[in-house]
């Protein structure tokens, strides 16, 4: 297809879309790049408002030969927006920020896509509910849609699990046009109240990161929120240590979330700005802990964790204080065998300060960074950890080279699932997301290396090994995006089911070309 056709296409929605189709070159690469790696140039983008305007579109694009991508906040590190082929349009959410229905009453909240998981919680922390999981550390940028079609997992996730958990149905606009409807919901004069009403529809939609349409409302159960909280730090000479005690937590399920580190990102989080210096997050804790922990943590911050031991924060949800103390009291009781019980200042200040990790995309001193995540049961967690290690080990002397370095953050999701995240920071340039998202004032403060293309090669390099190694030893992952492996070694016959199903949905393949070809 030549340029003029797609530009006439673009043309001709111009005039009904009018500033909802941006063409502006320095816009253009702002949202063609993501928090690792830019694609290919896009020919514009649409912020739509309106499903039924979205799925006109898409209809238009698609015959024209359009490759047409969905971005939902944009925290992508996986290339899951980033465009494959030209010609291509990226759809931005964000103007589907409508908060649609608050059902108290059948416990379902309705949202559109582009809805942050942050102005999710504040309407329903006015109701006094909740959706059991409620968004990643990043909430208050990544949205509702970004999170069910890659995947997200945190607060409330080591007790409730992770964002497909709490979805009972989802609008989505098809390839060709069409608007689909799964759960109760897609039953004529049925409410979107349940999930399971026939094969799970649903399902195929969760974690495709885009590949088989555009989600533009989803509906997700609510709970009461939990009236009591509290807080619980150790310390571990091992990380053995560290992944007993997070086995043990899961399978009684007590904490609502868990995070640890190793000791080579507790290192990093030392050289960041201290808390005490950080007004707001002491401000929030005050406001939710009260002026003692406030001020216990001014004073101790994060110097309370042993820079060379591992550490793990949870925070533990009840709906009385009897409740909580039990699980407090199992809690201590359990983990007490393999570590040493801290000062729990770690998670009050996430509690406190739950979608404040957007500047946590740059290192201490304005270094890049990139995840590498896995999802593995506990029986593996310590077998792929020391991989890890000897892994890091064997390239050390290239990153010594580079100036590249290393911290491991860790978690759980419900009884069964350990994550393993590496985090990579090398010396490099900032890229058009980074210098749009992350605050004036921290990049100012922590500076920019500049540019380091052997750095950013070698990083590259490095981040493969990493998801190969974690391959290897049976992960599973999140964000699959155009990086991790979903195809290699996969069953053929549910790859021939998932072929024919995005046959159906779009047969010229122009939704989200490359997400989990690998």
């Amino acid at each position: 297809m030549s340029n003029d056709t797609a530009n006439a296409v673009i043309d001709r929605l111009q005039s009904g879309w009018g500033d909802s189709i941006v063409t502006d070159a320095s816009e253009l690469e702002y949202f063609s790049t993501d928090v690792y790696s830019q694609g290919k140039p896009l020919l514009a983008v649409l912020r739509p408002n309106d499903t039924q305007q979205l799925a006109d579109a898409v209809k238009q694009l698609t015959e024209a030969g359009v490759a047409v991508i969905a971005r939902g906040g944009g925290m992508s590190y996986t290339g899951g927006y980033t465009a494959a082929q030209s010609p291509a349009v990226l759809v931005d959410t964000g103007a589907l920020d409508k908060i649609i229905e608050i059902n108290l009453e059948d416990a379902y909240v309705v949202v559109e896509a582009g809805v942050t998981w942050r102005a999710l919680k504040e309407a329903l922390d006015a109701k006094g509910v909740r959706t059991p999981y409620f968004g990643p550390m990043s909430g208050s940028h990544a949205t509702v849609g970004g999170g069910m079609s890659q995947g997200a997992i945190f607060h409330g996730s080591a007790r409730y699990g992770c964002s497909a958990d709490v979805v009972l149905g989802l609008q989505v606009v098809t390839a060709n046009g069409d608007i689909l409807t799964t759960g109760s919901a897609a039953a004529a004069n049925t409410a979107p109240f349940f999930r399971w009403y026939g094969p799970d529809l649903t399902g195929l939609f969760l974690g495709d990161c885009g590949l088989l349409g555009i989600k533009t409302r989803i509906v997700l159960k609510l709970i009461p929120r939990h009236a009591h909280i509290d807080y619980l730090s150790w310390q571990f000479p091992t990380a053995e240590g560290l992944f007993a005690a997070l086995g043990v937590l899961a399978r009684n399920g007590l904490a609502s979330e868990t995070a640890a580190f190793d000791p080579a990102l507790t290192r990093v989080r030392m050289r960041r700005a201290g808390l005490s210096s950080d007004v707001k997050a002491l401000t929030n804790v005050i406001k939710k802990g009260g002026l003692i922990s406030g001020l216990k943590l001014a004073v101790k911050g994060r110097d309370i964790v042993d820079q060379e031991q591992f550490s793990l924060h949870i925070t533990l949800e009840g709906d009385s204080t009897a409740e909580v103390a039990d699980r407090v009291a199992r809690a201590r009781k359990l983990v007490g065998e393999f570590g040493e019980s801290v000062e729990p200042s770690i998670p009050k200040m996430m509690a406190a300060n739950p979608f404040a990790a957007w500047n946590s995309m740059l290192g201490p001193q304005g270094e890049r960074w990139a995840p590498v995540h896995a999802l593995v049961p506990h029986s593996r967690a310590t077998s792929m950890f020391k991989a890890l290690q000897e892994l890091f080990a064997r390239e050390q002397e290239t990153m010594d080279k580079h100036g590249i370095f290393i911290g491991t953050l860790l978690s759980s999701v419900g009884a069964q699932t350990v994550v393993i995240e590496p985090c990579i920071y090398w010396p490099d340039s900032h890229n058009a997301f980074h210098q749009r998202t992350v605050d004036a004032d921290h990049r100012e403060r922590i500076g920019c290396p500049g540019e380091h293309l052997e750095a950013r090669a070698a990083a590259d390099v490095l981040k493969r090994q990493i998801a190969d190694t974690m391959r290897a030893h049976g992960a599973a992952n999140l964000q699959l995006g155009k990086f991790y492996d979903y195809r290699a070694g996969r069953d053929p016959a549910g790859l021939a089911l998932l072929d024919a199903i995005k046959a159906q949905l779009d047969p010229k393949g122009l939704m989200n070309p490359g997400v989990l070809s690998r």
